[in-house]
């Protein structure tokens, strides 16, 4: 099994000591921790190019696409950060914007994904919840989530990180075990910000042509998977609402 973990701590502090500590735990498990703060990775401009013409036309070159090749390369990908000021750090907020032509053109569904939030007093839910909601979008399934609270002080405090730690993981990589192989059933979110996406490169072809191009071929979903008729309906329903306040505010 191979799991890649996302680092946004700018420094191997408390984040960075859990990621490794699970590493060396898991040494049947090809686990491999990329951190931000070593990758070429700019902070992105806002220009929209990446989603009107292709994440290929985008004007910065720096190592995104070797990031994404990892991720897909990986069974499931470990999402943690530490909390800055109530949330994510500047690194991995900048990381999201750099692969958030994915919200339009989702590569990752059937990924497994794991969140983890890392502080020393608040902001842990606040991060898990903004992460939870992009990847999804993305396209992973998150198996577990984790929000560490990093100011133990005694051996029963300590232990008890490890423990909640360790089963998060455990879930997380059971749930890869689980689903190898098959091709899971998308969640409401998912079929709603399909059909809205795929109206939209519909309605505005000329403007949205990666987005054209992606869904054009594409019917009911990304891929051919049995969708249940009373979420594929109220998918629809709320997706041609999300459309209709789309096209009249423009």
């Amino acid at each position: 099994m191979k799991i890649l973990a996302i680092c946004g701590s700018p420094k191997k502090g408390n984040t960075y000591s859990v990621l490794n500590m699970i590493k060396e735990e898991y040494s049947d498990i090809d686990f491999k921790i990329l951190m931000l703060k070593d990758i070429d990775l700019k902070p992105c401009l806002g220009c929209y190019v990446c989603v009107k013409q292709g994440e290929d036309k985008c004007p910065i070159k720096d190592d995104r696409e070797m990031i994404i090749k990892e991720m897909l390369d990986a069974d499931g990908v470990l999402f943690a950060s530490p909390v800055y000021v109530m949330h994510i750090t500047a690194l991995m907020k900048n990381f999201f914007e750099r692969v958030g032509y994915n919200d339009h053109r989702p590569c990752f569904f059937g990924k497994h994904a794991m969140i983890m939030s890392v502080c020393a007093g608040f902001g842990a839910k606040d991060s898990n919840e903004y992460v939870k909601g992009m990847v999804s979008v993305f396209g992973f399934l998150v198996a577990s989530s984790l929000e560490l609270k990093i100011a133990a002080k005694t051996e029963k405090e300590k232990a008890y990180t490890h423990e909640k730690t360790i089963e998060a993981f455990n879930t997380f990589i059971n749930s890869i075990k689980e689903e190898q192989g098959q091709t899971p059933s998308p969640s409401v979110t998912q079929l709603i910000y399909f059909n809205v996406f795929k109206s939209l490169s519909e309605l505005q072809k000329d403007m949205y042509k990666a987005d054209y191009e992606f869904y054009k071929d594409k019917t009911d979903f990304l891929c051919d998977v049995k969708i249940n008729p009373i979420k594929k309906m109220f998918a629809n329903y709320m997706a041609g609402r999300i459309i209709k306040n789309t096209m009249k505010n423009r």
